[in-house]
């Protein structure tokens, strides 16, 4: 995947960048909201949102036919919704929530994951962006439905998401003594980790590497020591999981920032394992 380079940016420098109106500045909503009582995400989308902005649903963007929440897509699905989307590969796409980074870190993942070359969330989302008084649009979200084929050769690299099987070779060959090369972290809170998680996998809660309010990162070096005090080894390739295969994305960003070169989501997460269990060569 790409350089850690630009993985973030700010409300000002995303407001210069769209005073220069450069042609290739994506912008894409990628709220998403799970539970009973929530707001659809879409009308959040009507009620504001950054003009000229699409909106990532990961919902739409996934294997649907899995029967879990936000699966992996193929890469050819995945490119048949970039066209329609209107993402090129070569786009600076800036990536944001509305309230806080709960969402956001996933579509911003499967971009870099796919070789999106430059994939930046917008730290303290669209909420700060509304604080500072910015300019906002309203409307539902319009699709491109772009009928080119240039821009949209998004290859995915395999190292970036692993499945039920990668994922758990990998944690049989650590406690045999096989490989030292991987750590593999579940970023849910500690009450649902005790309550039950994937074999082999400590726990370091995503939320620690946000500001209280869940809208920002915090800076590269509390990132580095809340690391360092969860007993996450940055030297190793980290596998990250969490629910669903969503929050574990900002545990992964947060690993990036620090400069951590290897990172994997485990796409079926604790969703898949609590269904499948610990396999039996574990």
């Amino acid at each position: 995947m790409e350089s850690q380079q630009n993985l973030l940016i700010e409300t000002d420098q995303l407001a210069e960048l769209i005073e220069s109106s450069p042609d290739n500045l994506k912008l894409v909503c990628g709220t998403w909201n799970l539970g009973p009582d929530v707001k659809d995400p879409k009308e959040q989308f009507n009620e504001a949102h950054i003009e000229g902005s699409v909106y990532f649903s990961h919902a739409e963007v996934a294997d649907t036919s899995s029967g879990f929440l936000a699966t992996w897509p193929s890469t050819e699905f995945f490119i048949s919704e970039m066209k329609r989307l209107g993402i090129k590969k070569d786009h600076t796409i800036v990536v944001y929530d509305h309230e806080n980074i709960f969402s956001v870190c996933r579509p911003a993942f499967m971009l870099r994951a796919f070789g999106a070359k430059d994939v930046r969330v917008l730290n303290g989302c669209l909420k700060k962006w509304i604080d500072e008084e910015r300019k906002v649009a309203t409307g539902y979200p319009q699709d491109v439905n772009d009928t080119s084929d240039e821009g949209y050769d998004y290859e995915l690299h395999q190292d970036s998401v692993t499945f039920y099987d990668s994922t758990f070779e990998k944690v049989a060959a650590v406690e045999k003594g096989e490989t030292d090369e991987f750590e593999f972290i579940d970023v849910r809170n500690i009450d649902s980790f005790d309550k039950g998680h994937p074999h082999g996998f400590k726990n370091s809660f995503c939320m620690k590497y946000l500001t209280e309010d869940g809208s920002t990162f915090k800076p590269k070096e509390e990132i580095s020591k809340q690391m360092e005090d969860d007993g996450v080894d940055d030297s190793k390739h980290i596998i990250f999981s969490c629910g669903a295969g969503v929050t574990a994305c900002i545990n992964e960003l947060a690993a990036k920032i620090a400069g951590v070169e290897k990172t994997s989501i485990y796409d079926g997460s604790f969703q898949e394992y609590s269904t499948k269990g610990k396999p039996d060569y574990l």
